[in-house]
């Protein structure tokens, strides 16, 4: 990140305020200087919301507080020293010292509170099996140190759906938000967007969405009929008896290079789509501009494992393998090599060594 960005952004969202005690809590002199720290929020609107009552709570309690909406990239070679960190832990390049960190893990239904000292170790502080969201931990983390918030209870219910994937229970603005979300989650702009809508909610309890939300909410209706057409159309590349699709700005289809901006965020449903078709099922895409990687998915009665074995040895110290139960994730350690003809290459190779079934 660069430093004017950093201060241009920190100067966005900086909030303060007065301990709500009138001066017999933390501010007791008008003229003192009051305490500062960041709050980080993770990539989920979940996170941002949390991060949102997180920063408004503490601005009660007489801080100053920053906070930091790290994109995907930043997250790489991120270090939190002495803040507050939402839906954020210490992998993949994060690093958090002498820190208070909030998170909710789907998988296991469990919100979890840790404090980390200044050797980066962390302890549990908080072991929470009622909540459904990192907006609840924080609720929960609030409550114990005398800096209770309320958050308007349809944010929460929509946060809950959206994790749960009950997306036909959302709200109308549950809808918009989340429409918004995935078409723009990487754009820090409009997360910062989103993080100041959250957090005016917090404070006034009022849910109306700014109009310049409802027109970015028109983009991903947009990017859903664009979607739909790559489908129907059967837009995809076939390999052997496999069909690719290619999310890439050097696709020699116009129509997906043109509209990669609105197709990219929908990956994940597009390979997903693919994969219910058919097993295994694969996507090149482009992360970053002529940065490209290799995605494969199964059914969950098709090991994923094959599809590893299937990859050149040759490959294995020039690339990164990451797999979870039914997906494989390929990136190229060499960014010159992650090119979209070196990913069909790639991709040419893997589906020629698939055992024949």
């Amino acid at each position: 990140m660069s430093g004017q960005l950093v201060l241009i952004y920190l100067q966005e969202i900086e909030h303060t305020g007065v301990h709500p005690l009138g001066g017999k809590g933390l501010m007791q002199n008008s003229q003192e200087k009051p305490r500062a720290t960041t709050v980080y929020a993770g990539l989920t609107w979940d996170d941002v919301v949390g991060a949102a009552a997180l920063a408004a709570a503490l601005g009660r309690k007489g801080y100053r507080v920053y906070v930091d909406l790290p994109t995907r990239a930043e997250l790489s070679s991120l270090r939190i020293l002495k803040s507050y960190a939402v839906g954020i832990q210490p992998k993949g390049g994060v690093s958090i010292v002498s820190s208070i960190a909030m998170i909710y893990s789907r998988t296991k239904r469990m919100g979890y509170v840790f404090k980390y000292d200044d050797s980066g170790r962390g302890e549990i502080l908080m072991k929470l099996s009622t909540v459904n969201s990192a907006t609840e931990v924080v609720k929960e983390y609030l409550s114990t140190i005398n800096a209770d918030i309320e958050i308007p209870q349809q944010l929460i219910d929509d946060i809950i759906a959206m994790n749960n994937g009950g997306l036909s229970r959302l709200s109308k603005v549950g809808r918009v938000l989340y429409g918004v979300y995935k078409l723009k989650s990487n754009d820090k702009n409009v997360r910062l967007m989103l993080y100041n809508y959250a957090y005016s909610s917090i404070l006034t309890k009022n849910l109306k969405l700014p109009q310049e939300l409802l027109l970015l909410y028109g983009e991903y209706e947009k990017s859903l009929k664009l979607v739909d057409e790559l489908i129907k159309g059967d837009r995809f590349v076939t390999i052997g008896p496999y069909k690719v699709a290619l999310i890439s700005s050097k696709h020699s289809d116009e129509f997906v290079a043109k509209n990669i901006e609105y197709l990219r965020p929908f990956a994940p449903d597009i390979l997903a789509h693919l994969c219910r078709q058919s097993s295994p099922a694969f996507m090149i895409y482009e992360e970053y501009p002529n940065i490209h990687e290799v995605r494969a998915c199964v059914k969950y009665n098709v090991s994923i494992v094959k599809v590893v074995d299937s990859v050149p040895k040759e490959l294995l110290d020039k690339v990164s393998i990451s797999t979870t139960p039914t997906s494989v994730t390929i990136e190229f350690i060499n960014p010159q090599d992650a090119s979209l003809d070196r990913a069909l290459e790639v991709v040419t190779q893997i589906i020629a060594r698939l055992p024949k079934s």
